[in-house]
């Protein structure tokens, strides 16, 4: 055989193996295509996508319309504080004496304090405030005064309370609160 013969064999066998390396990759190609899938493969991947769309949908839900729950939770809060908060220290001395009276007591010492670890605790646009007061009644209307306090509208949380002296029929009882100020900022 001549060395031309072979050269245009191993040029033959070149483009043969050229041609079945097209042939191969056109192959792995419809494997790897959804043409090339079976209807059982396409109707997994389908349910399968359709799993994860319902369970995003789901997640999603409680986020729909928070817009509109932010809002009425700011008209909430808004109503909240004009109802319950005071914007003035005289509105709370106001609401400790009409307490007062018609509990049937006394009040003096009354001291307002701003505290600065409960400060820092407080929402933003309220300044937290303590007040400690005494009250002279006798039993019953110390009572009064207190359960009048933890029950009006008015936010004030008692925090302590405590027993003094008697002179002459009247408990002198000393008691903590707290509240909250709106900010005038």
């Amino acid at each position: 055989m001549k060395i031309g013969g072979l050269r245009d064999i191993r040029t033959q066998l070149l483009i043969v193996a050229g041609i079945l390396l097209v042939i191969d990759l056109a192959a792995v190609g419809l494997l790897l295509s959804p043409a090339g899938r079976g209807r059982t493969a396409r109707q997994q991947a389908y349910e399968l996508l359709r799993r994860e769309r319902i369970e995003k949908a789901q997640e999603a839900m409680p986020v729909q319309g928070m817009d509109q729950k932010i809002a009425t939770a700011r008209d909430q809060e808004t109503q909240f504080a004009a109802e319950r908060v005071a914007a003035r220290y005289s509105a709370i001395s106001e609401q400790l004496s009409r307490i007062a009276s018609e509990a049937g007591v006394t009040v003096s010492d009354v001291k307002y304090d701003i505290r600065e670890e409960q400060r820092k605790a407080a929402p933003p646009g309220y300044d937290a405030i303590g007040i400690t007061i005494l009250v002279h009644g006798n039993y019953a209307q110390d009572i009064r005064f207190v359960n009048a306090v933890e029950r009006q509208k008015m936010m004030l949380l008692i925090d302590a309370v405590s027993f003094g002296g008697m002179e002459g029929g009247s408990l002198t009882v000393s008691v903590h609160l707290s509240t909250y100020l709106r900010s005038a900022a």
